[in-house]
């Protein structure tokens, strides 16, 4: 609730709506911010990375280091996406769809395993399904794994999987 945002960021509800018009318009911003942050950081994250592997593993790693300094806009994004309506929807889903288009272009650039049947959209959808689910369990505090670990080997599991074909 707004009279809680008010309360965490320790001013008052006039305050808050001083800044903002409603919760909407909060969580617009929020939204907007996070992914368009995360689209300039994408691309600087990729400068001078050639390699495809190399290159999605720097999106993962710059995915998941985001989220997990900042695990509450992960968890907006996650669950408010559908709060929003009209412009405001618009101008999110515009910004998340260009973020996916460009980690898509590069699971694109991955040449698929042999005999795959999974298409590279589907392939791009389940990346972010793993790496977007990270905060229902994931405490920096507590973990015994590094955010660029979880990255590493989540980009790992990705790549080439849990077992190896040789090895099913």
């Amino acid at each position: 609730s707004m009279r809680r945002v008010a309360a965490e960021a320790g001013i008052s509800l006039a305050g808050i709506y001083h800044y903002v018009a409603s919760k909407e318009e909060l969580l617009y911003w929020i939204q907007f911010h996070t992914f368009d942050s995360l689209h300039r950081d994408l691309e600087k994250s990729l400068e001078g990375v050639v390699e495809p592997r190399e290159r999605l593993a720097a999106a993962v790693r710059n995915h998941v280091r985001h989220f997990g300094e900042n695990m509450h806009e992960l968890k907006v994004c996650a669950r408010e996406v559908e709060s929003l309506e009209g412009e405001a929807y618009d101008a999110v889903h515009e910004r998340r769809r260009s973020y996916f288009d460009a980690v898509h272009r590069l699971v694109k650039e991955l040449p698929p395993k042999e005999g795959s049947r999974l298409g590279s959209w589907l392939a791009t959808a389940n990346l972010f399904g793993m790496i977007n689910w990270f905060y229902q369990w994931y405490d920096a505090g507590r973990s015994r794994v590094s955010l660029d670990d979880l990255a590493a080997q989540q980009t790992a599991l990705f790549l080439d999987g849990y077992i190896a074909r040789g090895n099913e």
